[in-house]
């Protein structure tokens, strides 16, 4: 469950227009954001856009060519300032968990926790993750999950004001990664750390992210909630990021594009006399046919959750693809209408 956080109190992490360059090659560009104490904030994007860099810059690993990044709005690294990584309050958690393979289980969560207080703090969190019975075990010896629960305890020891998470899920099945995702998540949203979650998967940030800052080759394409992202797209990238879309060139003729599937008005800020309009696959409700409303069932894929159907129109040539709840009750070659719900329409 994801909880209400406070967006009117100082940022715990505030970056100011980032930039990094690596081997010639702009990486990082312009990218401003700030999280808040509390808040889990999914970086999504493909693989290569620069997620991994940027979480290597919040941490330190690496140094910005220009930019500031602050840390509750003190200065921590800029053109003048560079705080060592050591020095930050931040915990990073790597896609193969990094542990380090000569230490126990125990010895790894120790690292880093100040003595005066590292019997109770790790106690705590050995109880609150279930790993009891490991605590002399070497990370060869731990599954993949048990090796994630200890990575994350040896993360969270230190109680750090930032968190930082390069798709700590991705190399569990999918029954445990979602498992250990609620889990984790859920252990998290008690503190007050602000949270980096880096994904490639749009349905996991959905999910677990407060907010969603979606990366495009170095930069920040939209940064915003499901319903933001969903409703409020800036571009066709953020569209077909999260669903799979139609997608036509229509005229504009009176302030309107016309569609296979009606005439729909274009947003104020479009000019020109053509607009790209993006229809996502689940705005469509199966009704009757009637007239030009009239499509063939040329194939059916059922995934369990959902049924993908295509569609091809049996008066004009288009195809259409479409997704319905469940397992659909239409049949190969039936004929069939559509309606279209506005708010997955899309038009550029």
């Amino acid at each position: 469950m994801k909880k209400i956080v406070n967006y009117l109190c100082a940022p715990r992490l505030r970056v100011e227009k980032l930039n990094w360059t690596n081997s010639g090659k702009k990486v990082i560009s312009d990218i401003s954001i700030s999280l808040f104490p509390g808040e889990v904030l999914c970086l999504l994007g493909d693989s290569g856009c620069g997620k991994t860099s940027f979480l290597r810059l919040v941490c330190g690993l690496e140094k910005e060519d220009t930019g500031e990044i602050y840390i509750n709005e003190e200065i921590i690294s800029s053109t003048k300032v560079n705080v060592l990584p050591e020095k930050r309050p931040i915990s990073m958690i790597f896609q193969d968990y990094a542990l380090f393979p000569h230490m126990t289980v125990y010895q790894n969560i120790a690292y880093g926790v100040s003595s005066t207080q590292k019997e109770s703090k790790i106690d705590k969190i050995i109880k609150d993750l279930g790993i009891q019975n490991h605590l002399k075990k070497y990370p060869h010896e731990l599954s993949g999950g048990e090796q994630q629960r200890v990575a994350l305890a040896r993360a969270i020891a230190p109680e750090p004001l930032i968190l930082l998470m390069d798709e700590p899920f991705s190399g569990l099945d999918r029954s445990l990664r979602e498992y250990i995702r609620e889990e984790t998540i859920s252990l998290l949203r008690n503190s007050q750390a602000a949270i980096i979650l880096v994904t490639h998967d749009p349905e996991e940030a959905m999910l677990v992210g407060d907010r969603i800052a979606l990366m495009r080759n170095g930069k920040i394409n939209q940064i915003g909630t499901n319903d933001e992202m969903m409703f409020q797209p800036v571009n066709d990238y953020t569209v077909s990021t999260f669903s799979n879309v139609n997608t036509y060139l229509s005229v504009i003729k009176n302030k309107k594009v016309e569609t296979p599937f009606g005439l729909f008005e274009i947003p104020k800020n479009i000019t020109g006399k053509q607009a790209k309009v993006l229809i996502r696959d689940q705005a469509f409700q199966i009704i009757s046919p009637k007239g030009g409303n009239s499509y063939r069932v040329n194939q059916i894929d059922y995934t369990g959750d959902s049924s993908r159907i295509e569609l091809l129109a049996t008066n004009f040539d288009i195809q259409v693809k479409i997704t319905v709840p469940g397992k659909t009750s239409v049949k190969l070659d039936d004929i069939i209408g559509l309606s279209v719900d506005e708010r997955y329409v899309h038009i550029f």
